[in-house]
């Protein structure tokens, strides 16, 4: 039982085998056995066991007299009864946890003789009923308690149940002799004789006036709720025709200016020529720059409202087709540059193509713009899989990078981390990739040292998002 040779514990005392929160009880017993106060004592306790594991015993230890009478010898009994406490245990358990069901559900017995057609209620039934305790009515008398719309509908209940033996689980109000109204579960089953006839039907009470009162006020909520979530629909739906209003005027009142001051400006210095100082021709390349940083300002504004607002179409995406064709512009753009890509083939994805390509272009052309001056760019396009078992897709180059430091404001419109004298841009480029890929269900983040790089990550829910 405990794991030791006959050896080994007949060079060891009981009381290093005896656990120590029960040394000291047995050690008292023991010494009372040896100084003659007692003859033998039983006690249960725990030994423990070679590998440091406990085992519980019943253990009996008496004295052997001889024949005079004087201590010869002390002899000890000893039961492995682990299985019955273990069970003893459990079944202490199952009864704390019936008592607190009980008392938690409010629940009384009640029996009705067929013979008699008398009930025998249990002091909580009686309690309900607002009736003497060990009250004994008659059928017709209890259907009475019963709130008049719910009299009919016990009757025909009991009638089912007593006939054809079907069980009784119904919920309904109760009036007690005080007029209180309360909500109770009733459940009973019919009880068969030696003959086979149904002679009694046994049930119980369950008070359950607090969990109706908590459903009707879950009711009002949903309704509070839902007449809420109308008025809120409501207000979208104003707000989303106030920005398609708001995007029709900058597509329309805002760029008509510009391209007014951008195509003057071009007009002017053909008409002055060779007229215009150094001075003169840098405010016009000033004045172009900025009409033309301003449109496209504009154009990502409105990327950013049209990703917003949209509808998502969710199907099997080829990202790393997307890859390459964000690179190809790239090139397309700049074909004197000199940049290794490597792109993952087989990346596919569930989401929006057109979603999902305004992702990829924002995301490699970031890459592609921040190693502009690097004498070895090199641009990586792949995935990987998180902890979590979903699929990280990532695109790493060995640009400029960024502080981590000022990484919070990364995602947020207009917000850049280099001058624009350095690198060109509107900031509005992540912050519709962030919006693009929460539609998705997923998230994006960055990882970046100062002049070493950066990687850019994300994720896309494996169902579509709810939109």
């Amino acid at each position: 039982t405990v794991g030791y040779s006959e050896a080994e514990l007949r060079a060891m005392d009981t009381r290093e085998l005896t656990h120590p929160d029960d040394r000291s009880r047995y050690t008292a017993l023991r010494e009372r056995l040896l100084r003659g106060e007692l003859e033998s004592f039983t006690e249960e306790k725990r030994y423990l066991k070679k590998g440091g594991d406990t085992v519980w015993v019943r253990s009996t230890v008496s004295m052997v007299r001889g024949a005079d009478g004087t201590p010869s010898r002390v002899i000890a009994v000893t039961e492995d009864i682990t299985k019955r406490r273990e069970t003893e245990d459990r079944l202490r358990q199952s009864e704390a946890l019936l008592a607190i069901a009980g008392r938690t559900a409010h629940l009384g017995g009640w029996s009705l003789d067929l013979k008699t057609r008398q009930l025998l209620w249990s002091d909580e039934v009686c309690a309900l009923h607002g009736v003497p305790f060990g009250s004994r009515p008659y059928l017709d008398d209890a259907l009475a308690c019963f709130a008049p719309p719910w009299q009919a509908h016990m009757q025909a209940a009991f009638n089912r149940c007593i006939t054809l033996g079907l069980p009784i689980d119904e919920e309904l109000e109760i009036i007690t002799t005080a007029g209180k109204r309360l909500w109770v579960r009733v459940v009973a089953q019919a009880l068969r004789n030696d003959d086979g006839h149904i002679s009694r039907v046994q049930g119980a009470y369950q008070d359950i006036t607090e969990r109706k009162l908590a459903q009707q006020n879950i009711l009002l909520l949903n309704a509070s709720l839902e007449d809420r979530v109308r008025r809120r629909t409501a207000e979208l739906e104003a707000a989303n025709a106030e920005l398609e209003a708001f995007s029709y005027s900058v597509s329309h009142d805002l760029r008509s200016p510009l391209n007014t001051i951008d195509g003057f400006s071009q007009l002017l210095e053909r008409a002055a020529g060779e007229q215009l100082d150094d001075k003169s021709r840098h405010y016009l390349t000033r004045i172009k720059a900025g009409a033309q940083q301003m449109g496209s300002l504009i154009e990502g504004l409105l990327l950013l409202a049209k990703v917003s607002r949209d509808r998502l179409r969710f199907e099997a995406v080829d990202v790393s087709a997307l890859a390459e064709l964000a690179i190809r512009d790239c090139r397309e753009r700049e074909p004197g540059r000199q940049v290794e890509v490597h792109i993952q083939p087989g990346l596919v994805a569930h989401g929006d193509p057109l979603l999902l390509s305004v992702v990829m272009q924002n995301l490699v052309g970031n890459a592609w713009k921040f190693t502009a001056r690097q004498p070895h760019a090199r641009i990586d396009v792949g995935s990987a899989q998180g902890a979590d078992g979903q699929t990280v897709y990532h695109v790493k180059d060995n640009g400029a990078g960024f502080d981590m430091v000022y990484a919070d404001k990364l995602f947020g419109t207009f917000q850049r981390l280099h001058s624009p004298a350095d690198f060109s841009g509107t900031g509005v480029g992540l912050a519709t990739v962030h919006r693009i890929v929460a539609r998705h269900g997923g998230r994006v983040w960055a990882d970046a040292t100062t002049g070493g790089g950066a990687q850019f990550y994300f994720t896309l829910a494996t169902v579509p998002a709810v939109d």
